[in-house]
């Protein structure tokens, strides 16, 4: 779960994020039923990597993050997502306490709405290659 650990780091500090959807409702995990705006970050798979230039006490591994946005509107949906696609560049280095090789964009999710309830959701995945203790 380093890699929910690093991206749930990052969205939480990003001020333009931030401007649009509270701190406290950028979660890890499931997004508690009625609260919007609101991002969930969820770890969908992982896969470790082996290599002779790697230390044997650290892996290589990359995790396959989806973070999903809440909104009660269609356009506050597509903003939301759009902040964070920029909050999580193509970037490397330390990242709460992570080492991270790269995050990686890898794909947008299916529109997911419920008129009736004003819910609106679509989720953004992105690869995360870290270094795994």
């Amino acid at each position: 779960m380093l890699a929910v650990k690093a991206v749930s780091y990052l969205l939480a500090n990003n001020a333009p994020l931030l401007a649009k959807v509270p701190a406290e409702s950028i979660v890890a995990g499931v997004i508690p039923l009625g609260v919007m705006p609101a991002v969930g970050v969820t770890h969908i798979s992982t896969t470790e990597h082996t290599s002779i230039a790697v230390d044997d006490a650290q892996l290589l591994a990359t995790s396959r993050i989806q973070v999903t946005a809440h909104a009660k509107s269609y356009a506050d949906r597509a903003e939301i997502l759009d902040l964070v696609r920029k909050a999580l560049p193509v970037s490397r280095g330390t990242v709460n306490g992570v080492a991270v090789e790269c995050i990686t964009p890898e794909g947008v999710g299916p529109d997911i709405e419920d008129h009736d309830a004003g819910i609106y959701q679509q989720s953004r995945d992105f690869l995360v290659r870290f270094q795994q203790p």
